[in-house]
């Protein structure tokens, strides 16, 4: 199931790109330790095979397909080498480093940010763009198989069950989610 909305994702997402920049998918890495969250040397597992409650083993499957996407949906999919090299103080490869400023920038200066919300080991920087807001956190929720998603876009913040929940609403042009409210107070803006 999440092998064809992937698909159907990065074909969309390719009639979007021009030519010359070309679709880059990077080749998965190990998946023995499962996925690394916000906080320092912490991994979350991938959901049992099969899945507790009749869902896929949707992020096994994703990280199983490919490692890094970028030009992806809400900016690049990191794989999980991705992840583990954002845990350094000083990141080696300059395009995580810029990954690494906006995610910790928004932390500190966005208070209704994820990573500001939740604690470290409960999150997973899942995508993030290297130019705009744009990011997509896992929340890794107790007695849940899988995490779900967080988006921020130019629409908002939008919040998922699940990974095939979002990719069928980025496959249908579904920003409905954006205008689910999930604070407790309104804002005074």
């Amino acid at each position: 199931m999440i092998k064809e909305l992937i698909e159907k994702a990065i074909e969309a997402r390719g009639s979007l790109q021009k030519p010359e920049n070309g679709l880059r998918i990077l080749p998965a890495t190990p998946m023995d330790r499962g996925v690394p969250t916000l906080m320092r040397g912490e991994y979350r597992p991938f959901a049992p095979v099969p899945p507790r409650f009749n869902e896929s083993a949707q992020l096994r499957e994703r990280f199983e397909l490919f490692g890094r996407w970028e030009t992806a949906t809400h900016g690049h999919w990191l794989g999980l080498d991705d992840m583990e090299a954002l845990w350094k103080d000083a990141v080696d490869d300059e395009f995580l480093e810029r990954i690494k400023s906006n995610r910790v920038a928004a932390e500190e200066n966005w208070p209704n940010e994820a990573s500001a919300l939740f604690r470290p080991e409960r999150l997973s920087l899942f995508a993030c763009s290297d130019l705009t807001n744009e990011k997509i956190y896992l929340l890794w929720l107790d007695f849940e198989d899988e995490p779900e998603l967080w988006v921020y876009d130019s629409n908002g913040e939008s919040r998922y069950k699940n990974l095939a929940e979002y990719l069928t609403a980025y496959l249908a042009d579904d920003v409905s989610a954006a205008g689910r409210a999930w604070r407790l107070a309104a804002p005074r803006w």
